[in-house]
């Protein structure tokens, strides 16, 4: 469902379908910020569950970089070192005081400072889009026709967590719509604790090759097994 369907359903939890308390500008807000917590715990179960990929020219001589506005964190930073590369070298992370001691364009790291990501060595050459960034975005809901992009129940949930928020604001009790939003969020594992349903990673213990402590049993009158 898109952003104005969803202010609709906003609407009818509050029982104002026609604006009275709440604007539609204020609920578009709501939405966002309900938008934004429903994510977050979408990421408890799938860090990768929203991904976007961002450039960044690199600039000669040029050691700091300023990372995409409102990321959650890098998943891969990508380097090119000349134009004619046609994909980007996914580059290792380092902390900053043992990345800064990197003067080998061979071995080149990344590193971060605050809003920023070191490359070292800096970049010898201007590569236009030489940085790759990919990395959880703070995603939000620009227009009417825009979609949260994660499963359809969920963005349910953001309708309900708006009303929460909304009703913050008035003595309105939120019980019912708290009950409801902790439905729909016990969910998500259903949905995203599964990365791959078609590959599914199996755990195959080898008690054989299962390491014991063999020297540090005691006698008693029951186990009387080997010393």
């Amino acid at each position: 469902m898109n952003r104005g369907t969803m202010r609709t359903l906003l609407r009818r939890r509050l029982n104002e379908p026609i604006t009275d308390n709440w604007d539609d500008n204020t609920l578009n807000s709501l939405l966002d910020v309900a938008y934004a917590l429903v994510l977050k715990q979408v990421r408890k179960c799938d860090p990768e569950a929203l991904l976007s990929w961002d450039y960044r020219d690199t600039i000669a001589g040029t050691t700091w970089y300023e990372k995409p506005s409102g990321t959650r964190g890098p998943v891969e930073v990508g380097l090119k070192s000349a134009s004619t590369d046609t994909d980007w070298t996914g580059l290792i992370r380092k902390p900053y005081y043992l990345a800064k001691q990197y003067v080998d364009a061979s071995e080149t790291v990344y590193c971060h400072r605050g809003r920023y990501i070191g490359i070292f060595p800096a970049p010898s050459l201007s590569v236009t889009q030489g940085i790759q960034f990919i990395h959880a975005p703070t995603d939000s809901l620009a227009s009417d026709t825009d979609v949260p992009r994660f499963e359809e129940s969920l963005q349910y949930g953001c309708v309900v967590w708006a009303a929460l928020l909304a009703k913050g604001e008035s003595p309105e009790s939120d019980t019912k719509d708290a009950t409801e939003l902790q439905r729909i969020l016990g969910d998500i594992p259903a949905d995203y604790g599964q990365i791959d349903y078609g590959q599914t990673i199996a755990l195959n213990p080898d008690v054989s090759d299962a390491r014991g402590r063999f020297g540090s049993t005691f006698r008693n009158d029951v186990d009387t097994g080997r010393y």
